[in-house]
């Protein structure tokens, strides 16, 4: 089982994603697509919409998925 394998089972699933260098980014995993996956994470501000970032596999450190 690859790791997009592996991380696709859990979409839908809010997740921690953790850079070496970059600090870490938590929200929903929406979709997983080989090498990229795509988090959706609630801007910081008050009234903006949740904000989707995409993320290459190969810059992840490691993944937390929440309970």
């Amino acid at each position: 089982m690859s790791f997009a394998d592996l991380l696709a089972s859990f979409i839908g699933r809010t997740v921690e994603i953790y850079f070496a260098t970059n600090p870490p980014i938590v929200g929903q995993l929406t979709s997983v697509d080989g090498c990229i996956f795509t988090v959706q994470m609630n801007n910081t501000y008050y009234y903006s919409p949740p904000v989707t970032v995409t993320i290459v596999a190969d810059e992840v450190e490691y993944v937390r998925i929440n309970a």
